[in-house]
This record gives structure tokens, sequence and C-alpha cells, in this order.
């Protein structure tokens, strides 16, 4: 699945602390409420399998106190603040807030002056900028350590991954002081442990939106637009970077294609695959783009969707793509749909999808005429998610080479990247996205209550990270680069 950026800024905008705004008519505590309960049914009654990282006699409990603390202070913020959404740890449910509302955030609020990075915990300048250093690690914001802050951060991940570079600091900042004038911060300059201070003029959206353009990470954005982008760096050492899996078939067999028939015709000896930022895809994507690289003339392609809840169980409040409440037709459609696709297995209660589901399924998947067979390293991060996780499994078990960087942001066996249902809460008007299955890397549904992504071989240290970004290289490539040569 692919997650677009603005939707992603939303979702990050109302999932932390601090937000005074109250959208353009008056919600009553009592539809605050109801718009909570209707969260709990859904997630009870339509998630695929809401109770996999938490069992239901905890998530009453917490939701029991998230409700209690909507109910002492019934604000918009809170309502998205004290959501149950994140309690089930799926990284691909969303709450999304009506887009009106968030313009009018966007126009009133104060944001932070500077564009920042997270690595390991540690927050450090990303920008260009005459009031601190580029690459200056921060301490602390208006008296509030920097840990404190990100730890109002909700994680967007699955399970129990371990992730920090998905936060968005600025933003966080921004969100706990909405109607600061300045910001009075503390930081350090590279390996010297004199704390300086400073004090700065807080900036409205369009500047704030302006530095996150004008950002020093990530080196390259030619990918991001494209999807594929590649070139040579030498004569023995190619790099490739795929931000997306959601290409056509056609469109990515044609660049891909064209990009190892030079490589094969070039002689090149060593392949660095960048996947940092990937948000994934179309899942018949993922053999198609491995067979470029496999050293085996047939590889194994194995996944399974299953779900527990295979029927519209809440039919109220949902909502078509084009934000209209489906009609009788739409759901008795949707039912069809999974009805046709998947079939109930009663060893295990989950139903999984047959043979109609994916017609480009092939489980023995051939290796291109062109695939590379060289040394191949493998970048990813915490932003290397869904579709992109899948990637990064096959590229592991299959011993293809080494991974550097951070944890998938993913489980390494299973993930929730399938079909939607969209929910229009009917007093806040915010839409609530859930995943209608799982899937799962192999053939079973697994019942794990715990999960961990896809974890590298080598990774780099924060203080590291924080010398290539002051000496402006990209020091997880670096390590790649040391590491394939070797």
């Amino acid at each position: 699945m692919k997650i677009d950026k603005t939707i992603l800024f939303i979702c990050l905008l109302f999932s932390l602390f601090g937000f005074s705004q109250n959208p353009s008519k008056e919600i009553t505590k009592d539809e605050y409420l109801a718009d909570f309960d209707f969260m709990v049914r859904i997630i009870k009654e339509q998630h695929p399998n809401p109770f996999r990282f938490i069992t239901e006699k905890t998530f009453d409990n917490e939701a029991a106190i998230l409700r209690k603390k909507l109910e002492n202070d019934p604000t918009y913020i809170n309502f998205h603040r004290f959501n149950p959404l994140t309690l089930i740890r799926d990284a691909h449910v969303n709450l999304v807030p009506d887009a009106f509302v968030f313009e009018s955030v966007t126009k009133t609020m104060r944001f932070f002056p500077f564009a920042t990075t997270v690595y390991d915990n540690r927050v450090f300048v990303n920008q260009y900028t005459k009031a601190i250093p580029i690459g200056a690690e921060i301490i602390s914001v208006n008296q509030q350590p920097v840990n404190d802050i990100l730890a109002q951060v909700a994680d967007r991940v699955d399970g129990d991954i371990v992730a920090s570079t998905q936060k968005n600091f600025s933003l966080a900042v921004s969100c706990q002081f909405p109607t600061a004038e300045f910001f009075t911060l503390t930081y350090k300059e590279g390996s010297s442990k004199q704390v300086k201070s400073i004090r700065v003029k807080s900036v409205n959206y369009e500047k704030y939106d302006y530095n996150n353009n004008k950002t020093v990470l990530p080196f390259t954005l030619l990918a991001y637009t494209s999807g594929i982008y590649g070139y040579e760096l030498d004569e023995n050492t190619y790099i490739l970077s795929i931000k997306s899996f959601n290409l056509s078939e056609e469109y990515a067999y044609y660049i891909l294609n064209n990009l190892f028939t030079s490589i094969k015709e070039k002689g090149i000896k060593y392949l660095v695959l960048d996947l940092r930022d990937n948000l994934g895809g179309s899942l018949s994507n993922i053999p198609l783009f491995y067979s470029f690289i496999s050293r085996e003339k047939n590889f194994k392609n194995i996944y399974k969707y299953a779900t527990k809840v295979p029927s519209i169980n809440v039919k109220e409040n949902l909502v078509d793509d084009n934000n209209k409440l489906a009609n009788a037709s739409d759901i008795i459609s949707l039912n069809n749909f999974m009805k046709q696709r998947f079939d109930l297995n009663e060893a295990d209660g989950f139903y999984y999808g047959n043979n109609r589901l994916d017609e480009y399924y092939v489980e023995n998947y051939p290796q291109d005429k062109n695939a590379f067979t060289g040394e191949v390293v493998l970048l990813q991060n915490n932003n290397t998610v869904s579709a992109a996780a899948y990637f990064t499994y096959m590229f592991q078990i299959n011993q293809r080479g080494l991974i550097v960087g951070q944890e998938t942001g993913s489980c390494s066996n299973f993930t929730t990247a399938a079909w939607f249902l969209n929910y229009k809460l009917p007093h806040t008007e915010s839409i609530v996205a859930l995943p209608r299955s799982e899937l799962f890397f192999n053939t079973t549904a697994n019942k794990d209550c715990t999960c961990r992504g896809v974890r590298p071989d080598y990774s780099i240290t924060a203080d590291q990270f924080q010398e290539g970004l002051q000496a402006i290289e990209d020091a997880e490539m670096n390590l790649a680069l040391r590491l394939i040569k070797k």
C-alpha cells in the first residue's frame, strides 16, 4: 500500500499532543463520546485481527481510560489524541481528520522554524540556516527534553517494532506549542559537550513547508518522483534506489529491464539496493523486482491473505473512495468480493485467499534473463514498510546479501497491507481506515502475539549519522559501499 504524504502529515498532526484548534462546528461531549464508542465497535467487529498484539481485556481497560480522559476534557484534539485505534499496534490503521479542519489549523498554528531528522531517538537539524549549524543535535525545546517530546508521538509501526526515524520532531514540537511566538532550544555541535542555547521566532505553515522542502536529507530525491532511479557510481558499482512498489507491472519491467541490461553489458560487480523510505505498493511487483537480483533460476514467492472477518459487519457510516456513504449495492459488492476469494479453514478459524484472489500469483518465480548475480547490499530503515517489508524478507531468507540500516516498520513475516474499509465518523467527520485482511509471507496465518521487523546486519551509530549529516555525506550508503567491496 502506498501512503500519500499529505495523508501522513494529517495523521501525524492529529496524533500529537498539544493541539488547541476547534473545528468549524461545535461538537458536544456526547457526540465526541459517540464517535469514540463507534471506533471501539469497528475495531472489535471489523478489523481482520484486532487482538493479535493486545488482549481484548487489556484493550477494554485501556480504551476505558482513554474514554474517561476525553470525557473530562472533550476537545477536538483530545478526540484524536485519545483515540483507541493506536492500542492495537497496526501501522495501517488511520484516523484522518476533516480536510477543512486541517486547513484552518495550518493557517492559525505557529510552527517550529527548523527542519529536523530523527535517528536512534536523537534529533538533528536537517537544513542550512544562519541561526544554528546543520547537523546540530537538539537537546531540549522550551525546557522540555527531546526524549519527552518524542515519547508523545505515537509509533506508526506494527507490533513490538522499535523505531524512531518515522517520527516528525518538528511537527511534534509545533503541535505541543501551537501558539508559541518563540522557541527556546538547547543544542550541541558535533562531538562537543558544550551545550548552547538559542531563542528563535516561530514561523507560519508556508515557511514550515518551505523548510521541509529544503532539507539536506535525503540526499537524492529523483527516485521519489518516479519510484525507481539508478546510476553508475564507478565502473564496478551501481546504486539503485527503489522508493515505491506502487507501479504498473508493465512500467516496472520496462525500467528494470533497461537498467539491468545496461548493468550486465557494463560488467558491474557490486549493486547497492536502496529501499529506505519505501512505503510499499503492489505485492505482485515484489517477486518481479526480486527476479532481477535472484541468484537462483527459480525462487520461492509464497504469501497468503487471511482474515477472521470476511464480511461487512458494520454497515453504518461506511463510505466509498469518494467519501460518499456506501449503499446496499456497494456493501453487497464488497461482501461478494471476499466471499468469492476467501475460503474458511476450520482448523484455525481463518479465511484464506484462494486462487481467484491474485491472478498474478506465481509460487515458483523465475529468475529474469538479465538478473544481476554479483554482490548486493540492501539499505532499509524504519520507513521501509508494507509490501517493501516483504521484499526485504525475501532478500533475507534467500541470503542474497547483507542488510544495512534500521529495522523495517512492518513485521518481518506478515502485515495488514491489503484492501481497506473507510468509515466517516458522524459527528467529528474524521475518516477511519481499516484494513480488511492480514498478509502472511508464507502459507499459514501464524498466531504470534508479537512481531519484529526485518532487522539489519549492520547499522551506523547516531554519532556516525550526525558526522555524515554535517559532512553532507550519506553515512549509511558509505557503510554499504565499504561492506560490499570487502
